[in-house]
């Protein structure tokens, strides 16, 4: 499974990039508010910042999870959801992300 795939596929089976989203969109209207009024930045800018952090969030989630999954050549695709689901890998990062802060 590739990085855009796994992006897809997380979509489509969770929410746990919705509520990354959410809580990246408060943590940065949060340090916008805390800017001087000259130097804070457009809905545009902070929307940007938004996606780069949800960007590098599953960047880093399929990093870890590539490096524990041992891919099956013939059926990579399978091999990766199979390694998903038995070991629960959405209810545990849904969990976590709905649990985590953002710090300043």
């Amino acid at each position: 499974m590739d990085r855009e795939e796994f992006e897809t596929y997380l979509n489509a089976n969770s929410r746990v990039v919705a509520i990354f989203r959410s809580q990246a969109l408060a943590y940065q209207h949060s340090k916008n508010r805390q800017r001087a009024a000259s130097k804070r930045w457009s809905e545009t800018a902070v929307a940007n910042a938004v996606n780069k952090m949800v960007s590098q969030f599953v960047d880093d989630v399929y990093d870890k999870l590539k490096a524990n999954i041992k891919g099956n050549k013939f059926q990579p695709y399978e091999s990766w959801v199979s390694f998903i689901e038995t070991n629960e890998v959405l209810n545990k990062l849904e969990d976590t992300v709905a649990e985590m802060q953002f710090e300043e």
